[in-house]
């Protein structure tokens, strides 16, 4: 019996770890939670009043119907979320450029609700056909402004919560920075010792590059990467090659203000306009110049 149980442990035990890496998921987690929020507990309360309403006005109604109904609409929610992350990744800020944003949040909230309410009549006719019984389509056409009207607040809901939580994320980390920071400072005062010194910033930089010498200011620098035994010295004008490595170099910039983000690549923080994550914990980061370039999960704490 206890080798059965065992056998039987060691074949979950793939699923559970996949389970895990699901779950561990940052990006993941976040949204499970706002299917959660918009979705699941909306579409169970809506479904128990339903029921309640039936049963209060005598409606010969199924019990499972107000249940198959709602939730039809939440799990047709989550096919279509996809989307809503991908509008709020690839949308320029309202400060950036306030009528595009406008107007792809608005082409995203249309299609959000078109796929929306496909995917939830498509569905209904699957449920209802696997129970011996017709979706009558009319009903729903009937109900289109409503529904419609319905999309559009729970899409604009869910960009303002998503897009509200990650600036305060972004705020809360800029405070603990400024805390540790004061707080260092505190330590090292109370000690009777002077706080720890800033290396001052190079003021420029040479490279040799074939048989010129050419001097560039760090804050002019906005990306470095690796080209096999070379680097490229990425500014808003120009790519300079130079004969070095990319550890090599990045010794020579100031820490505050550079930051290693993949193997390949070390990035000006003040260059980066938009931080765009992926599903694996990767991100994509775009620069002044309009270049993106990609930044490993690996480095994620040197980046922030």
């Amino acid at each position: 019996m206890v080798g059965r149980q065992g056998q039987t442990d060691e074949k979950m035990r793939p699923a559970v770890d996949r389970l895990s890496v699901f779950w561990s998921t940052p990006s993941l987690k976040a949204w499970a939670l706002v299917w959660l929020g918009f979705a699941f507990l909306p579409t169970t309360i809506n479904a128990f009043a339903l029921l309640t309403e039936y049963q209060r006005t005598n409606q010969d109604i199924p019990a499972w119907e107000p249940f198959l109904r709602e939730y039809s609409s939440g799990v047709a929610l989550l096919l279509v979320l996809p989307l809503v992350r991908w509008s709020i990744n690839h949308t320029p800020g309202w400060s950036e450029a306030p009528l595009r944003c406008a107007v792809q949040f608005l082409g995203t909230a249309l299609v959000f609700s078109t796929l929306h309410l496909a995917a939830m009549t498509v569905l209904r006719m699957a449920a209802y056909g696997a129970l011996g019984q017709s979706y009558a389509v009319d009903d729903l056409r009937d109900d289109l402004p409503y529904e419609f009207r319905k999309d559009l607040l729970t899409y604009l809901l869910i960009v303002l919560v998503v897009v509200g939580v990650r600036h305060l994320i972004r705020l809360s980390r800029s405070l603990a920075l400024v805390e540790a920071a004061a707080a260092s400072a505190a330590a090292h005062a109370s000690e009777g010792q002077a706080p720890p010194a800033v290396a001052a910033e190079p003021t420029r930089i040479e490279l040799k590059v074939g048989s010129r010498r050419v001097y560039l200011a760090p804050a002019d620098i906005l990306l470095v990467r690796s080209a096999g035994n070379y680097i490229e010295v990425v500014t808003a004008g120009a790519v300079h090659l130079v004969r070095r490595t990319l550890a090599d170099f990045q010794a020579e910039l100031p820490p505050p203000s550079f930051a290693r983000v993949h193997r390949s690549h070390v990035v000006n923080r003040g260059a980066i306009v938009r931080i765009d994550n992926r599903p694996s914990g990767d991100m994509d980061l775009t620069l002044t110049n309009g270049a993106t370039i990609p930044a490993s999960r690996r480095y994620k704490s040197e980046l922030f």
